[in-house]
Order: C-alpha cells, then structure tokens, then sequence
C-alpha cells in the first residue's frame, strides 16, 4: 500500500471518471490532512466519485513528476487518443 504522505515530494494524483472522460489533479496535502499521515491511495479510491456525473468508480492515476515537478502534466489516453 502505497502511503500519501510519501507521494507529495515527487508524484501527482489524479482521480479520472472513465464515464464522462474527466479528470481531476488531486491535492495530496489536503488529502493526508483531512485522512491522515498513514492514509493510502487505496484508501482514496474507495472514496472517489465524480463531481460532474456522480458515479463513483475506483480510477486514480499516481504519476511521478520528479522532486522538481518538471513532468507535471499528464493526459490520460482513451482509445488511443490523446
């Protein structure tokens, strides 16, 4: 299991909603504030649910930016498009 705490240094969360194609950069701060320093991204993704559709579906996507964040974007793929 993944801890939050140890994400926020180099890494970014997103939450994605398969069904209505959006996606969301998750604020791991705030996240290990309000759950915890031993919170887990499984812990998150049993939390998630769309603010634009409601469904909640377990899709994060955890992307390593490095400790400087140079690769802080991310696009996710869906049918092989960008």
């Amino acid at each position: 299991m993944q801890i939050l705490a140890e994400l926020i240094p180099a890494f970014r969360l997103y939450g994605v909603c398969i069904p209505c194609e959006r996606m969301e950069l998750l604020d791991l701060g705030a996240l290990v504030q309000s759950l915890g320093r031993g919170a887990t991204v499984s812990e998150v993704r049993m939390r998630l649910r769309c603010t634009q559709c409601g469904v909640r579906r377990p899709d994060l996507r955890v992307v390593y930016v490095g400790a400087d964040a140079e690769a802080s974007s991310f696009s996710y793929r869906r049918d092989g498009v960008l």
